[in-house]
């Protein structure tokens, strides 16, 4: 079943104001999770409504209007930690400084970061995936069931199984390769 498509007047500053309003608290604890820093999640949600704003016009999108704004507040973490991480690379070149410890913890705290990212992204899609297959895929992947085990487990033959696992991966890889774009962009 094909979800339908929503289209957002975003000329109309009311909402805006509506979406800022519904969504600002969720946003930012996303992005306050992620940077442990207030003035910088502030910045992230802020941007994201900018940037709404300045596109205009109509958006539509083919999920939720809360899956599109939570993806564009990771994104903008994303930039936040590409920039944080570039500033540092920066002044420990200038001054000299620049100990192996230092950068070493830089580059383990921004890939802890894309890690979770990555991982709450995935969980976005395979919760939009159907009931039936979202359990398999889960019993499959998370709890390391192989597809005898789980066609036992819920009764249903092993072909089925596999058919279900099969079209999860391939709902889950269409939905993930924006996010893919994105980190090749950026890195």
């Amino acid at each position: 079943m094909k979800a339908e498509n929503k289209t957002y007047n975003l000329k109309d500053s009311l909402v805006i104001d509506q979406l800022y309003t519904k969504y600002w608290k969720l946003l930012y604890a996303i992005c306050y999770k992620s940077t442990n820093d207030t003035i910088a999640s502030e910045e992230i949600v802020q941007d994201v409504f900018i940037g709404l704003w300045k596109r205009g016009g109509a958006l539509e999108v083919s999920f939720s209007i809360k899956s599109y704004l939570i993806k564009s507040a990771k994104t903008g973490i994303i930039k936040y930690y590409r920039t944080k991480t570039k500033n540092r690379e920066d002044v420990f070149t200038a001054c000299n400084l620049c100990e192996e410890n230092e950068f070493t913890i830089d580059v383990i705290e921004h890939n802890e970061a894309i890690t979770t990212f990555l991982e709450e992204d995935l969980q976005l899609v395979v919760n939009q995936l159907p009931c039936q297959c979202q359990k398999i895929y889960r019993l499959s992947r998370e709890n390391q069931l192989n597809a005898n085990e789980i066609a036992v487990a819920l009764n249903l033959s092993p072909k089925t199984v596999k058919n279900h696992i099969t079209k999860a991966l391939s709902f889950i890889k269409k939905h993930i390769q924006p996010v893919i774009s994105i980190f090749l962009y950026f890195f």
